[in-house]
């Protein structure tokens, strides 16, 4: 009992959603590990997405910064 406990702990942790984490608990408290690690997987690939969104915001931003830089020496340099 003390694995699923810690496994959801972690899962929480990890910002899982509700739904999976409930699932990934029933799957250990059954015993089920094929099924549990593909629920944990599928986590996994979740938070990854994620980050990979939150990457694209930061290039983006930086795209900004520059251009906003250039801005501010093609500015700079007419006066």
């Amino acid at each position: 009992m003390g694995d699923c406990t810690r496994i959801r702990e972690c899962m929480e942790d990890a910002g899982c959603s509700a739904a999976a984490i409930r699932r990934a608990e029933t799957l250990c408290q059954e015993g089920a590990v094929d099924e549990l690690l593909r629920c944990l997987r599928s986590c996994r690939c979740d938070a990854l997405e994620e980050i990979h969104k939150k990457q694209k915001q930061l290039d983006r931003l930086d795209m900004l910064i520059r251009d906003a830089k250039n801005m501010q020496r093609r500015t700079h340099h007419e006066a």
